[in-house]
């Protein structure tokens, strides 16, 4: 009986042993190679970090599709770059109040939000909305840049840690806003609800972002060289999403958009001026296949 337990243990030892190598024989193709490159595709949350009292975040989403390329400069060392597009809708809210109402003029001809110093009352089509809550639709492509740092393959599988920075480019925005029309173009006019859609507002988004990223995950290598990668990432934005265009009350050349009707400083209602300020931080899940 005893010998008969030695004789089965050594079998399920050798067992394991075999099915061991055989694993690390298939997973060696890929540890092997030099340069990984694929198809990736993603999905997660963005975050704004408000840098004004007059509207509020509330949140928002990104879809990702692009193409990596991983360089190894070893077995467990190597950089990530690649081409991503970046879908994104961000959402705010303009709460306001009996002060601090959110207005801008726009022209309902070409969909197109003006800047103050755009603005002309003459034209029939020049109209003044209220502006209650907004949806930001942008384009970016994103060229990451990340150090990677992997376990060797224990059978099929490694896992990895990355850090580095996602360089964004705008390509294309345009906002959905929801709010009312002002009979008369007065503030005191009679409502009626509305919404504007495809409105382009020019020269508020800055045209390059860029967030620190750390994330980690794992590496499936299934069929020979091919591999299946999935990680989890958080990206801390750094930079600016819009232009500070700066002014004083009532100045007739400003280059913002957005305004509230307030008491200034000499007790008189006026147009107060703004703009939108906000940092952006991600979290990501990302799917890629890599040859």
């Amino acid at each position: 009986m005893l010998r008969y337990k030695e004789k089965s243990m050594k079998k399920i030892i050798y067992s394991i042993l075999t099915i061991s190598i055989t694993l690390s024989a298939f997973a060696q193709e890929a540890a092997d190679k030099k340069v990984q490159a694929g198809l990736v595709v993603g999905s997660g949350l963005a975050i704004q970090k408000m840098g004004t009292n007059y509207l509020s975040s509330k949140g928002g989403n990104d879809l990702t599709v692009g193409a990596n390329v991983n360089f190894s400069f070893s077995e467990t060392i190597g950089f990530c770059t690649g081409l991503e597009f970046d879908f994104e809708t961000l959402k705010y809210s303009y709460p306001g109040s009996i002060s601090k109402n959110v207005y801008y003029y726009y022209n309902e001809t070409d969909n197109e939000i003006l800047r103050s110093q755009n603005v002309d009352l003459a034209l029939n089509s020049t109209k003044l909305f209220l502006l209650t809550d907004r949806k930001q639709k942008l384009v970016y492509l994103t060229i990451p840049t990340m150090l990677t740092f992997r376990t060797k393959f224990f059978g099929y599988f490694r896992y990895f840690g990355k850090f580095g920075l996602r360089n964004s480019f705008l390509l294309k925005s345009h906002v959905n806003d929801a709010g009312f029309t002002l009979a008369g173009n007065d503030f005191l006019g009679a409502r009626t609800a509305k919404t504007n859609d495809n409105m382009i507002i020019k020269n508020e988004t800055v045209f390059f972002k860029s967030a620190f990223g750390l994330c980690g995950g794992a590496e499936w290598n299934f069929s020979g060289s091919t591999s299946l990668v999935a990680e989890l990432g958080y990206y801390y934005g750094f930079t600016q999403l819009y232009w500070k265009n700066d002014g004083t009350v009532d100045q007739v050349d400003r280059k913002t958009s957005l305004f509230s009707r307030e008491v200034n400083n000499d007790g008189i209602l006026a147009n107060i001026h703004y703009s939108n300020r906000a940092t952006q931080s991600q979290v990501m899940l990302k799917i890629s296949i890599l040859f």
